[in-house]
């Protein structure tokens, strides 16, 4: 039987799915429970963050930010800076500095984010930044992802799925002997770009969800080029990615978008499947991504 948990954190939705016998009541409770203090702990939004409390300039520890820190540091090496966190100033510049229902105006300017090895440092009081300001989101949420649906399948013992706005982590299969999950891929029209079975995760990242217009009279988005600090002009308007966590497939879709077809052949030349469509719904695709 599959069991299904639907509600809103990290201003998306979330469905926690979960195939067996009784409905795992209590997993679902830590799970939606997670999301909500993973909020807490890194929104940029809120003031008591471990993300604003950075970006404020005081040296923070806490054992959450030596899990993520590191991994974000990872993801930016992986992707050739690619993806980075430190693109919060660009971020607000366009005009996306207040939750996504409250952006208007804004005036993109050029601010590249510095790396962030250098910009992040770890002392012995705890972390703190050197220059620049954090913006987590870009990774976050598919970690939190990750460790939601692996709790749910330890907990329940049994397969589980979460769907984080469209950054699924998947355990165990949806129908035995079929050695994953069956998901889609839903193309910027409505259409089936593409559809199959996975066994890890699959994260989408579009510029064409978080749009707004500029004071300038400019169409902006939420995904920044760090190279030069202004949203992408990229050509394409939506990458999948498929890796075994949901963080790296997030983080991976977020840089092939912002990198376009130099972004798709870094991708490539790591082994990543990684699907990317133009507006009209071309798509392009690493010899990785599954047929």
């Amino acid at each position: 039987m599959e069991h299904i948990e639907s509600f809103r954190a990290m201003d998306t939705g979330i469905d926690l799915i979960v195939i067996g016998g009784e409905r795992p009541m209590l997993p679902f409770l830590e799970a939606r429970l997670l999301f909500d203090q993973q909020e807490e702990r890194f929104s940029r939004f809120r003031p008591s963050s471990l993300v604003s409390r950075l970006n404020r300039g005081e040296t923070v520890a806490d054992p959450w930010l030596d899990a993520i820190l590191p991994l974000a540091v990872a993801a930016w090496e992986a992707t050739d800076g690619l993806f980075n966190p430190l693109v919060l100033p660009a971020l607000a510049a366009a005009g996306y500095d207040r939750t996504f229902s409250a952006v208007a105006g804004g005036a993109p300017v050029p601010l590249p984010a510095p790396g962030p090895p250098a910009a992040i440092e770890r002392t012995a009081s705890g972390w703190r930044l050197r220059e620049g300001q954090l913006d987590l989101g870009g990774i976050v949420k598919g970690w939190t992802a990750d460790l939601a649906a692996e709790h749910l399948a330890a907990a329940a013992a049994a397969p589980a799925m979460v769907n984080a706005g469209g950054d699924i982590r998947c355990i165990g299969e949806d129908v035995p002997g079929r050695g994953g999950w069956e998901l889609a891929v839903e193309g910027p029209s409505g259409e089936t770009a593409w559809s199959g079975i996975v066994a890890g995760a699959l994260a989408t990242s579009t510029t064409l969800r978080r749009r707004w217009t500029t004071a300038d009279g400019r169409t902006a988005h939420h995904l920044i080029d760090p190279r030069t600090g202004l949203p992408a002009a990229s050509p394409f308007v939506q990458v999948s990615v498929i890796a075994p966590t949901c963080r790296e497939a997030e983080t991976w879709a977020k840089a092939v978008l912002v990198g376009g077809h130099e972004g798709l052949d870094l991708a490539a030349s790591r082994g990543i499947a990684a699907l990317a469509l133009a507006a009209d719904g071309t798509p392009a695709s690493t010899p990785a991504w599954p047929s």
